[in-house]
């Protein structure tokens, strides 16, 4: 039969081949027989079978580095049990990087722009300047400064130049999924962050989609109303139409209008672990059933949470499954810069196998400037966050991020619950790990007014509405001031309760009017002129 099948395919590549060269000449038929081979069934697979084995053999030409010291896709790397102690970190780090191309040889003719002297060490000055007091833990300062420092004009856009990179992000990649969950075969890539890691998973889908049912030619995605906008730009940047469902009332998706948003153009679904708006897990375990009952993906979005959620699960509390033990999830987003207490400029973007990550990539082979690459949608790719970022969870280690989850959990609930007793205030729903969202319970009291108070007092509140609400993620440096928050909060509920003064003053008058308007256009317009006004040089 095989035989059979072999014959007739090569009639009909020959039978192509001539018609071809008759219309198009030789210049045109090699390009014309292979996209005709190419809509054969199954022959898209073979050819990926004989790339893979030519590009695994191109990859051990090319790499010049020490396979038993930087390994290109460790699949057994974990977050350490104990911490690794910052000078063993540190003697690693300087053994890796003195394996690297040593820039003042001047043999790296692109990646990498610096210029040497007082001006390289004033750069150094500012960098470590502004990278302080991003790191909470474990993982202090002085060490993810060392990394910084050691990895500030590296560039990972060529993981061949710079092997120490792509050990540190292959581990940091690794050492993510496993917390997830994740299996041998979950891959992925670091980002500068949670919206990078959101437009990356929908331009992989979208692509996805346009490969796999060219039919859809106008792509949507499902998510509930509270999933980061970060979604909705990039439904906008790729024409991609985002279906927002509303809310039960318990603050979660509701799941029947969840699934009745579905249609045939729909190309992935979307849940949060847990939306940042109230800290509450998304149900992902019964998205994933509709998810599966449509042969759909379905993306987690866990940039909040991902560092977090893992820790408070493993402490007893009870959250909801939400990362890869749901086999509807294809893909998850985790933000190191978040609760990983890494650099800021970090994340996380995992996905089930290659089979979809391969849709990410970006490929261009007719530049004059040579074949160009990219994995994610920047070009230069900051060293210094990778090898932080590698740095902060092997620094802190499962025995350090189950501490800070202990003493950051028995503060929010310290929070939570002192503020159930603050007359006019409440918790909204049930959230799952160190986040929460204040709401007014008592119609006399205008929880935006209260953030006003809080404000006039040093309090930088985050305010949220539909419905209105303050926002509290809570951190380290939160544990020391807790009973000095809430006796601010309590004394600035009482000092609104029935006082409309303060309802009319700063951003309380600004959500005031919001609410009020049917066109929220203006508002978007107002927004944009707001970026004009402060993005100026007087």
């Amino acid at each position: 039969m095989l035989q059979l099948l072999n014959h007739i395919l090569l009639s009909y590549v020959c039978i192509v081949t001539i018609s071809l060269f008759l219309r198009k000449g030789a210049s045109g038929v090699l390009n014309a027989v292979i996209k005709r081979i190419r809509d054969f069934p199954g022959v898209d697979t073979i050819i990926d079978v004989l790339l893979a084995t030519k590009v695994r053999d191109f990859v051990r030409q090319i790499d010049r580095t020490d396979e038993s010291q930087v390994a290109s896709r460790p699949v057994a790397v974990r977050i350490p049990e104990k911490g690794i102690p910052h000078e063993q970190l540190l003697v690693e780090m300087h053994n890796l990087k003195g394996r690297e191309v040593k820039l003042e040889d001047g043999r790296v003719f692109a990646y990498v722009y610096t210029s040497e002297g007082e001006h390289y060490d004033c750069i150094q000055r500012a960098y470590e300047l502004f990278s302080e007091g991003t790191a909470a833990g474990e993982c202090h300062d002085g060490l993810v400064g060392e990394f910084s420092r050691a990895f500030m004009h590296e560039n990972a856009l060529n993981p061949m130049i710079f092997p120490a990179l792509r050990k540190f992000e292959n581990e940091t990649v690794a050492m993510t999924a496993s917390m997830l969950h994740g299996d041998h075969n979950v891959v992925g890539l670091l980002t500068s962050g949670g919206s990078e890691s959101i437009l990356l998973a929908v331009k992989t889908y979208r692509d996805r989609a346009r490969t796999l049912f060219p039919h859809i030619t106008n792509p949507e995605i499902v998510a509930p109303i509270t999933v980061h906008p970060a979604f909705v730009k990039a439904a906008k940047y790729f024409d991609v139409k985002i279906v927002h469902t509303p809310l039960d009332d318990n603050f979660c998706p509701n799941l029947g209008l969840y699934k009745a948003a579905i249609t045939p153009n729909t190309i992935l679904l979307v849940a949060s672990a847990p939306q940042y708006c109230h800290g509450i897990v998304d149900p992902i375990d019964k998205i994933g059933k509709i998810a599966n009952e449509f042969g759909l993906p379905l993306h987690v979005d866990a940039c909040f949470g991902g560092f977090m959620l893992p820790w408070v699960e493993k402490l007893g509390y009870e959250v909801p499954i939400f990362d890869f033990r749901v086999a509807a999830v294809t893909s998850m987003s985790a933000d190191i810069h978040k609760y990983g207490f890494g650099l800021k400029g970090s994340s996380v973007l995992l996905y089930r196998s290659n089979d979809i990550r391969k849709y990410q990539y970006f490929a261009y082979s007719e530049w004059p400037g040579g074949l160009f690459a990219s994995p994610g949608l920047a070009g230069t790719r900051p060293g210094a966050n990778i090898a932080s970022s590698w740095a902060a969870l092997r620094s802190m280690g499962v025995d350090g991020y189950m501490r800070n989850a202990q003493q950051l959990m028995n503060t929010t609930n310290k929070m939570k619950s002192t503020i159930e007793d603050i007359k006019g205030l409440c918790i909204i729903g049930q959230p799952h790990m160190t986040s929460f969202a204040i709401r007014s319970n008592d119609p006399d009291v205008d929880i935006l007014a209260v953030a006003e108070v809080m404000e006039s007092q040093g309090w930088k509140m985050e305010r949220q509405q539909l419905p209105n609400c303050l926002h509290c993620s809570v951190l380290p440096h939160h544990i020391p001031h807790t009973d000095k928050f809430l006796a601010a909060l309590t004394q600035a509920a009482d000092t609104v309760r029935g006082n409309r003064e303060f309802s009319t003053k700063g951003l309380a008058g600004v959500y005031g009017m919001v609410a009020k308007m049917p066109d929220k256009t203006l508002i978007n317009d107002f927004l944009i002129q707001f970026f004009s006004e402060v993005y100026t040089t007087k």
